[in-house]
């Protein structure tokens, strides 16, 4: 039995903002799409995110439009190119600081995050990682389709996800944490023998007032633990 897996969600937790927001506003800076209301739908599909009634379907549909002439392959290098460019000065100190230490005590970290894998796993690289889940796409005649491929990773497909890795590795873990920011996650929290929140949204904070998990505030002056 391993000591320590520590899980981590993406984003708004290790990065100061949604990976998944910025892929699109890279693909509209580089004309990928002509859609001048990409980003305001973009925006009005995170308010649903936080609200908890993200229609998934309709998401991905959305996300993937501006890719339908690109092989997979020519998106997962354009991917790899956006996590080596752009996402590294919004990854929070704090959040190296704890990756780094939990890298020096021997844990085992892994991201698992409701944005899509193609562009979780290359910035998981980038962090330099362990693993990382984020939901598949199913694929068609060498493209990605709109359409998960298995359970998303997405509120408590994470935790079935997980469970189904963890027992392909073909032993448990003694300790599963877990840090998050969104009330999406709390199947996971709920999952996880211990838990932190970094900068959570009100359900969330509220949540953790009850369960008393600490609460982390990340990218401010401090860094510290506040209640």
């Amino acid at each position: 039995m391993a000591p320590h897996l520590a899980v981590f969600d993406l984003d708004e937790t290790l990065v100061s903002a949604d990976s998944m927001a910025l892929w699109h506003q890279y693909l509209l800076d580089r004309h990928y799409t002509k859609d001048a209301d990409f980003m305001e739908k973009d925006e009005a599909f995170m308010r649903d995110y936080s609200a908890g009634t993200l229609n998934l379907a309709d998401y991905l549909a959305f996300s993937l439009s501006p890719l339908t002439s690109l092989t997979t392959e020519e998106v997962d290098a354009l991917a790899t190119q956006f996590a080596e460019d752009i996402m590294p000065e919004y990854v929070y100190d704090e959040a190296r600081a704890t990756l780094a230490e939990l890298k020096e005590s021997g844990a085992t970290i892994i991201i698992v995050s409701a944005s899509l894998a193609f562009l979780v796993k290359p910035i998981a690289r980038m962090l330099g990682v362990d693993a990382a889940m984020g939901i598949e796409l199913k694929t068609k005649n060498g493209k990605y389709m709109p359409e998960p491929d298995g359970e998303p990773t997405f509120r408590e497909g994470k935790v079935f996800k997980l469970t189904e890795w963890i027992y392909a590795l073909g032993h448990d873990f003694e300790h599963v944490s877990f840090h998050t920011d969104s009330i999406n996650d709390l199947p996971m929290c709920f999952f996880a023998d211990s838990v932190k929140v970094v900068n959570p949204c009100k359900r969330l904070l509220a949540k953790a007032r009850e369960y008393q998990w600490p609460v982390l505030r990340w990218g401010t002056v401090e860094g510290e633990l506040v209640d």
